[in-house]
């Protein structure tokens, strides 16, 4: 009787064993990826969530003072009116703020994504052993390592890419407050709108993978990546300024001192090159050829200037973000043939 009682149970119990076998097959890689990436997704993420956040307040501030700025303070006589006199101090300190919070601390970010997500990201497994007991596993070496890049991959564009969203969006809004004076090539408010911050944050990604996987030690790796990651930020203004062909203009110079004089295109959001006199025979001269042609550059009436306006700026990022993301491709299919080969 008792045993009669307990074969229903028996039976019931027999199916249920697989469960928990079927729910692992069903995450394979991608929970391993997952618990193996968390932390990175909860810090990261959560701080570029929380810098999202203080964006959209910060916007929600200007607009205020944008409002009144361009339209009872527009014109230049209104800024007598005490009203319009009392937005001097709140626009001075939403700019300040804007520029200080935003522009130099990100443009250290790309390196921190490299240094912090992609030089750990094989250098510890190489570093503590885990890797060959990964490849002792059923699961190849390329699916390990798609699995093990796809979760700080996706970090990286989603939090760097809303990021760059809503920084571009605001710069906006300091644009209009600042009456267009806000200049975009020098200084850091290039490389922290538009595309800039997601391509250099998947170059850093990259080659943070590709150093970790070269040295095979995480504090040299972390090391290496942040400085060759500044060191190329430093530099590639150096190429940049080839990407696209510089206007050229000459104008004229009233008061002599034409190594002097600059264009006035090239004196408001413009990256201004190279300016110099122009001689009577028509040569066209440096400001530093001045120092040993000082009396025809004193008394030369025109001048020259090239520079890049404000409307290079989305050709360019857009030339050197496919730059960017070339090389990242490259660093990406040498850790893969390394990996490959290692374990082969």
């Amino acid at each position: 009787m008792s045993t009669t009682a307990h074969l229903p149970a028996t039976a019931a119990a027999t199916p249920a064993a697989p469960s928990p076998t079927r729910r692992s097959r069903l995450r394979g890689l991608a929970w391993l990826a997952w618990r193996q990436n968390r932390l990175a997704v909860w810090t990261f993420g959560g701080a570029m969530l929380a810098v999202c956040l203080g964006l959209f307040v910060l916007h929600w501030q200007f607009q205020d003072v944008i409002y009144r700025t361009t339209g009872p303070c527009a014109s230049a006589s209104s800024w007598n009116v005490p009203i319009c006199q009392n937005l001097v101090g709140p626009r001075g300190d939403l700019m300040d703020a804007y520029s200080n919070l935003t522009h130099r601390p990100f443009f250290l970010l790309p390196a921190v994504v490299g240094m912090f997500l992609g030089a750990p990201l094989l250098s510890q497994e190489y570093e503590r052993g885990t890797l060959r007991m990964i490849r002792a596993q059923s699961v190849s070496p390329v699916r390990w390592l798609t699995a093990r890049l796809t979760v700080p991959a996706l970090l990286v564009t989603l939090s760097v890419g809303l990021f760059a969203a809503m920084n571009s969006w605001l710069w906006y809004d300091m644009h209009r407050l600042s009456f267009g004076q806000d200049e975009v090539f020098p200084g850091f408010t290039y490389a922290s709108i538009g595309l800039a911050p997601l391509a250099w944050s998947l170059f850093a990604l990259a080659l943070g993978v590709a150093v970790g996987q070269l040295l095979r030690r995480t504090v040299a790796s972390v090391l290496v990546t942040g400085v060759l990651v500044l060191g190329a930020q430093v530099l590639m203004p150096l190429a940049r300024v080839h990407f696209l062909p510089p206007v050229t203009g000459t104008y004229a110079v009233v008061q002599g001192h034409a190594q002097y004089a600059v264009p006035i295109e090239a004196m408001r959001n413009a990256w201004l090159v190279n300016h110099g006199p122009v001689l009577a025979d028509g040569t066209r001269l440096s400001g530093s050829d001045c120092y040993r042609h000082g009396e025809e550059c004193t008394n030369s009436g025109l001048a020259w200037g090239s520079w890049h306006p404000l409307s290079h700026v989305v050709p360019m990022q857009l030339i050197e973000g496919g730059l960017l993301l070339a090389v990242s491709a490259a660093l990406v299919l040498l850790v893969y043939r390394r990996v490959t080969r290692t374990a082969a």
